[in-house]
């Protein structure tokens, strides 16, 4: 089946980032934008294939990945391949992202034994600690101190990025203090998020995020979740993530203004 293709507007966000003014504390997002971006996201999420999933999945993560480029502050970032402080806490997916990720670990089989190393750290890796940052919780896609699916990774890991590698150090180490980051990034993050909520709660999806291992680990081990899930049958709820609300309400507001 052929891709549905992205309205205008939705391409020029792909290319252009979205609009948004963000200063400590308050963001303000283009409506038009909003609407138009819901508007398609629930498009694909109706069609119910792995194909439009991995679609949705990939125009989420480029919106996100070109917006905070766009917003992007004159500070360079701190962060480069090896720096790995932030690989070890849990880290919270939507359901579309673990199937994408799924699909690409599978694939990865086919030119070596990624996914049964994967799988390997998968069983054995521990549910988070409470700590931000826990030496004793790295992530089961770290692997010789390099992300393992550093292309396909989840947008909470694309979007959480520092301005200081020493405060990294010190929290990862200590548990103490704070970590500066670009002050787009969290808003444009949380934009997407509530954009995709709402898609997939317009279609019956299951609301809820899971904690990423014990997720991927499900799928792997039965690519039917994947088939039940579109249909409402949520079989990941031991790996539901509860830290994240089932409801954000700001969802409420997108879904009447889209009239969707």
């Amino acid at each position: 089946m052929s891709k549905l293709k992205p309205p205008h507007m939705v391409r020029h966000l792909m290319t252009k980032g979205c609009m948004g003014e963000f200063a400590s504390g308050t963001s303000a997002f283009n409506p038009d934008e909003s609407v138009a971006l819901v508007r398609y996201f629930a498009r694909l999420a109706a069609e119910r294939t792995p194909d439009t999933n991995d679609q949705l999945v990939e125009i989420y993560r480029a919106i996100g990945d070109v917006s905070m480029a766009r917003h992007k502050p004159s500070q360079k970032l701190a962060c480069s391949k090896g720096c790995e402080s932030c690989c070890y806490q849990q880290v919270s997916v939507n359901g579309v992202e673990v199937f994408y990720i799924a699909r690409r670990l599978r694939r990865a089989k086919l030119i070596g034994e990624h996914e049964a190393r994967i799988a390997k750290k998968l069983a054995s890796a521990d549910r988070d600690s409470g700590r931000l940052l826990d030496p004793a919780n790295p992530c089961a896609f770290l692997v010789d101190g390099v992300c393992s699916i550093h292309v396909d990774r989840p947008f909470a890991c694309r979007a959480m990025v520092s301005l200081d590698l020493s405060a990294c150090l010190r929290r990862f180490e200590s548990g103490t203090g704070l970590i500066p980051y670009p002050i787009a990034n969290e808003p444009i993050k949380q934009w997407l998020n509530v954009s995709l909520w709402t898609a997939l709660r317009v279609n019956g999806f299951p609301p809820h995020s899971y904690e990423l291992t014990a997720a991927i680990d499900a799928v792997l081990r039965d690519p039917t979740i994947e088939r039940d899930w579109y249909a409402g049958d949520d079989r990941m709820a031991a790996a539901i993530d509860d830290r994240v609300p089932d409801h954000f309400p700001p969802s409420d507001a997108l879904r009447a203004l889209a009239r969707i």
